[in-house]
């Protein structure tokens, strides 16, 4: 069994909660850590997190944006930038910031900092809107 602690610089979200996977998104891919696993460290990025607690068979999510990740001995620790749960998303406030991200990186300028910015907020909009439509169904 794996233990989760999972936090931001102003929000713990859960710490030591037993579960028995994580699945994150790391930098340069999906990473599925299950007991046992090497010890890690990591970059994440703006994705979802999902985690299956102990005894359970339903993944639980979180929209998360960069951070990181360590494990070791079992213990998984995720630092991340900002984190969401999906009741906590409002719907139709997260479809507002997709659409407005859309507009903008198609409109963007030539400036290299302005398409990685715009391209992090699209996909922090679009992590968003995709947990929060999961939860409504």
């Amino acid at each position: 069994m794996l233990k989760l602690t999972l936090v931001t610089p102003t929000r713990k979200f859960t710490t030591d909660l037993p579960v028995e996977e994580v699945v994150v998104p790391g930098a340069r891919g999906e990473l599925d850590i299950l007991p046992g696993h090497a010890p890690l460290v990591t970059t994440l990025k703006t994705g979802v997190l999902k985690y299956r607690e102990a005894g359970q068979t339903v993944y639980k999510t979180a929209a998360i944006s960069w951070g990181y990740l360590e494990v070791y001995n079992d213990q998984v620790s995720v630092l991340a930038e900002t984190a969401e749960l999906p009741g906590e998303i409002d719907l139709e406030r997260a479809k507002a910031a997709l659409e407005i991200a859309q507009k903008k990186l198609m409109a963007f300028s030539d400036s290299t900092y302005d398409l990685d910015k715009f391209s992090r907020k699209l996909e922090r909009a679009y992590t968003r809107v995709s947990i929060a439509d999961t939860q409504n169904q």
